[in-house]
């Protein structure tokens, strides 16, 4: 570790849905397959206790992207329809903040924070760049993206990779200055869709359902979109001084007849999506950033979603506006200090 204060970190936090810890492949045995995610939590500090916001979709990205738990930000439902997703034009996010102090900032992938009125679009909220759907599903084939202000349609490629790739163009315009990227994978949300070659290994072992097998197939593509970013950042010379983040914005879908059953081992948590049992909370996070925090441990403390707004700013080197009010507490100097890990 390496610290060069002067120096400010890039920001890479990666961000994906309804995955529990029983889908990382490190955690269940194998059975499903993340070796580039294996690879990052090997390298990683990573936090057992890390609960989210709410155990659904967007209440909990409200809470990370504002430090404010759900109740206060107005993104209180997921249903668009009637707006009750918005993230009301009050709130202040990590990104209007790090793109005062100096940063990039963009977003890719699934926002659901404000569907259908402009003066909700991420655009407005902080983030400079994106390439995004506003809503909170769709389709992995027939897409509709908003790169910035203009819609462009699916070119039959699958979503999961399209991220991936805007994600490499994004750090490839702005590797000569900090940048803070919110990557947010919709992976593995339903519907439930994947390249025949990436669903057929999974059956073929006869012992997952068709949704299921699906669904590991959506994991083992997102594992290696996650490891094309990374591999990117490499070698572009970033990977030291960015602070990377890897997590999910609840616990994993359960439930299902038949072959549409999606339960499934999520490390013995009770519940799951919806629920505020473990299971539907609590979420794997994985932090790396090799020039200012120690790696390859485990830190059992509980950490909260609100508490990444004032812990990335302070990695930053930014003071928190003093307007803001926010729930949670900045973790980097109890991170650093190596307590309560393995």
């Amino acid at each position: 570790m390496s610290s060069n204060p002067s120096q400010k970190p890039n920001i890479l936090q990666i961000l994906v849905d309804d995955m529990g810890y029983g889908d990382l492949g490190a955690f269940n045995g194998g059975l499903s397959h993340t070796p580039r995610l294996d690879s990052l939590l090997a390298e990683s500090t990573c936090l057992s206790q890390h609960y989210v916001a709410s155990p659904v979709c967007n209440p909990s990205r409200a809470s990370l992207l504002t430090g404010r738990y759900p109740q206060r930000t107005g993104s209180i439902d997921t249903l668009e329809w009637r707006g009750l997703e918005r993230l009301a034009l009050r709130e202040t996010t990590i990104a209007d903040v790090l793109q005062a102090g100096g940063y990039k900032t963009g977003l890719i992938g699934k926002w659901h924070l404000g569907s259908f009125d402009p003066r909700y679009h991420p655009r407005a909220r902080g983030f400079e760049e994106t390439v995004c759907f506003r809503g909170g599903m769709h389709d992995y084939y027939d897409w509709r993206l908003e790169y910035d202000n203009t819609i462009r349609r699916s070119d039959g490629r699958y979503l999961t990779d399209v991220f991936a790739e805007e994600a490499v163009q994004f750090l490839e315009r702005h590797h000569s200055e900090p940048f803070y990227l919110h990557l947010a994978f919709n992976a593995p949300h339903t519907p439930l869709q994947a390249p025949v070659q990436a669903v057929q290994s999974f059956l073929d072992k006869h012992c997952f359902t068709q949704a299921v097998s699906t669904l590991y197939g959506m994991i083992s593509v997102l594992d290696n979109a996650v490891g094309t970013v990374l591999d990117r950042l490499e070698s572009l010379g970033l990977a030291e001084n960015t602070l990377v983040l890897f997590s999910s914005d609840n616990g994993p879908q359960f439930g299902g007849i038949e072959e549409e059953c999606l339960t499934r081992f999520n490390c013995n948590l009770n519940g799951s999506k919806c629920l505020v049992y473990e299971g539907g909370v609590r979420v794997p996070m994985l932090i790396r950033w090799p020039a200012g925090l120690e790696g390859q441990r485990t830190v059992h403390d509980a950490v909260h979603f609100c508490d990444w707004f004032p812990t990335l700013l302070a990695a930053a080197g930014i003071d928190m506006p003093a307007n803001l009010k926010i729930d949670g507490l900045d973790i980097l100097p109890f991170l650093q200090q190596r307590v309560g890990h393995s």
